[in-house]
């Protein structure tokens, strides 16, 4: 064992280190810092999880030396519980797949130390090591002697889980543990009956031949890849799991043990390196730049051409090399807005194609971006015409209540079934694709003449005193009170909608697109029925359509700042607002020059913002320009990027 010449060693080159964060308390109360490793052998070759022992020892001995605490599972339930506290500043470290390194290294070391640690078990690896695993694990009795450590935890990893399987006609693969089976032969998706099975007996045989072999009931799942979903985490406790761990890149909280968040150690990062990673992900949001992608580009009836047009995307976003694509997950080739079908399997509308699930799983495999859904809000037309009109946002003009004149074709959130609908839409999208992110298109508004739809009439005579006023006739007050009651019913429903995806999806995150003017002029809310301030509480990001061209502003660069400006008067506004500039002038029917865009953004940002995007990308002819756009929408090159101190 190497542990005490490390030490010695360490001491001397440690103790001078400073950094910031190792000076504070980096977390609130009841947070805790996760680590997750794999292989940690003397050298790393070509494993991009494993960490070499040098590096590891130098890791501990930092945080040992710099006030941090090394907690157990047992400290986590005893916090949760209101029994004792989290010391400040806790680690814990967890270890998945029970590689051989951890019995020869990690165990002495860390019982040297005194500091307990978690350590996941593929139950079915241990009698046979699949082709695919490359490095030794342990075996039957080194498993047994560790777990009578008291410092050691043995989690199951699942028993035969730790695999892809189809999960699309492109026979793209997904995690065993959280998608449903693509069937190639019958050309189904597996039903939730059968998931449920197939996940409930992998979970019964990995607690019962853990209990088989060390003596004792598990009582942690450590989900393959770290995903989950609401399906799976009921099936492994009815099984008797009671705490599982992710892998999300965000500190734990005892207040949820259901799905423990931890940081997935890779690329063998030098100590320095590590550290700044976990402070900026701590102290500071990612600086997003954003593309969004039309997947109507990508569709051709031809399948060999559907390849051909990804390929060119995704080399196009490897060039850029932004950090998030907003992937239209509806079609909408004739640029109505008003959607009749959609890229994914549905309950709803006729699908164009199952296409969705395959592009953006070749975005983030190939180019390791993060894909949000692009989804219409309200703006779809079931295929039953006539219940579809039935459905729609109705206006008051003139005293006549008329289906709503304007340019989108909305159904009611007032209406009951209109939500039953859009459930059953954002159902199968996140049961047929593992989401991300999802933003909500701009369609989520309601101007001053709606909504007179019938199932709203009895919340606006509530405020009329029982009539049914015209818009004009409204007191201020009523006025105030009605956009009020339709600001709040929009976010209502996508709060309902939210919880439709997280059911399947859940660490899906959300945004909204709003216009302009909801930012700039807050009396717009009567004109939209949309409010920032209220927005920002309600999603993880506020999309703000930044689009000079089409709100025909002449001084651009003053106008974009002043966004920025105000944002900046609003708790988080900076943290969660994305401003969206526009690459096309939809009145002129003609590309921006990217010069133009590249002067906006360039404004954006030396004003303060922090998250940008830009719409539309038609990587077929290269508009915008990718060679001039990249400076500014590459997440490696962005020349303002703050540098950690």
């Amino acid at each position: 064992m190497k542990s005490l010449r490390y030490l010695l060693t360490l001491l001397l080159c440690l103790n001078g280190l400073s950094l910031s964060f190792a000076d504070e308390n980096p977390f609130p109360e009841g947070w805790v810092l996760v680590l997750c490793y794999h292989d940690i052998p003397k050298e790393v070759n070509l494993d991009k999880f494993g960490v070499d022992q040098d590096t590891f020892v130098q890791t501990i001995e930092y945080f040992r030396t710099h006030g941090y605490h090394f907690v157990g599972v047992d400290d986590l339930i005893a916090a949760r519980d209101g029994i004792k506290p989290l010391p400040e500043k806790s680690i814990l470290l967890t270890f998945d797949d029970a590689y051989r390194t951890y019995y020869d290294f990690v165990y002495p070391l860390l019982t040297q130390y005194q500091y307990p640690s978690v350590l996941g078990v593929v139950s079915s690896w241990i009698d046979k090591r699949p082709e695919y695993v490359k490095n030794d694990l342990m075996t039957w009795e080194q498993l047994h002697e560790v777990s009578q450590s008291p410092l050691v935890e043995i989690a199951s990893h699942t028993h035969d889980l730790h695999h892809g399987l189809v999960y699309n006609p492109q026979t793209n693969e997904g995690s065993a543990a959280a998608n449903r089976f693509y069937n190639e032969e019958t050309q189904k998706y597996e039903d939730e009956a059968a998931y449920r099975q197939r996940v409930h007996n992998d979970f019964q045989t990995a607690r019962e031949i853990l209990e088989q072999h060390l003596g004792k009931k598990p009582r942690i799942m450590v989900w393959p890849y770290g995903k989950y979903n609401s399906v799976s985490i009921d099936e492994v406790k009815k099984v008797g799991f009671d705490i599982t761990f992710v892998l999300n890149d965000f500190y734990a909280v005892v207040d949820n043990l259901n799905a423990v968040s931890r940081f997935i150690i890779y690329k063998n990062p030098a100590l320095m390196s590590l550290l700044k990673d976990l402070k900026i992900k701590k102290i500071e949001p990612e600086q997003q730049r954003i593309m969004q992608v039309d997947l109507d580009l990508i569709y051709d009836p031809d399948p060999i051409q559907i390849e051909k047009n990804l390929g060119r995307l995704l080399d196009r976003v490897a060039e850029l090399k932004i950090g998030a694509v907003y992937l239209q997950a509806f079609a909408d080739p004739k640029g109505t807005g008003d959607i009749e079908s959609v890229y994914f399997p549905n309950r709803v509308l006729p699908m164009r194609a199952d296409l969705f699930n395959r592009v953006a799983h070749q975005l983030k495999t190939r180019t390791e971006v993060i894909v949000y859904a692009w989804m219409p809000m309200l703006s779809i037309v079931p295929s039953d015409l006539q219940e579809a009109e039935a459905l729609r946002v109705k206006e008051n003009k003139d005293g006549k209540i008329q289906l709503s004149s304007s340019w989108y074709k909305r159904l009611s959130p007032f209406s009951p079934r209109a939500w039953e609908i859009l459930s059953q839409l954002y159902e199968d999208l996140s049961i047929h694709t593992w989401l991300d992110g999802l933003v909500f298109q701009d369609d989520g508004y309601l101007n001053d003449f709606e909504d007179f739809h019938p199932d709203a009439l009895d919340t606006y005579k509530e405020i009329t005193n029982g009539e049914v006023l015209s818009p004009d006739s409204l007191t201020d007050e009523q006025k105030q009170k009605w956009t009020t009651v339709k600001t709040r019913k929009l976010i209502e429903l996508t709060d309902h909608l939210k919880k439709v995806v997280l059911y399947h999806d859940p660490e899906c995150r959300f945004a909204r697109t709003f216009y302009a003017p909801v930012l700039t002029e807050p009396e717009s809310e009567e004109w939209f029925a949309q409010n920032y301030a209220a927005s920002l509480e309600a999603y993880d990001y506020v999309v703000i359509m930044a689009y000079p061209k089409m709100e025909e502003i002449s001084r651009s660069n003053a106008w974009l700042s002043g966004m920025v400006e105000k944002v900046k008067n609003y708790p988080q506004g900076i943290e969660k607002t994305v401003f969206k500039v526009q690459t096309y002038d939809w009145e002129r029917h003609s590309w921006i020059k990217t010069e133009t865009v590249n002067e906006w953004l360039r404004e954006l940002v030396a004003a303060g913002a922090r998250h940008l995007a830009y719409y539309p990308d038609d990587f077929t002819i290269n508009q915008p320009r990718a060679d001039e756009i990249r400076l500014m929408m590459s997440t490696e090159d962005f020349p303002y990027k703050r540098d950690f101190q």
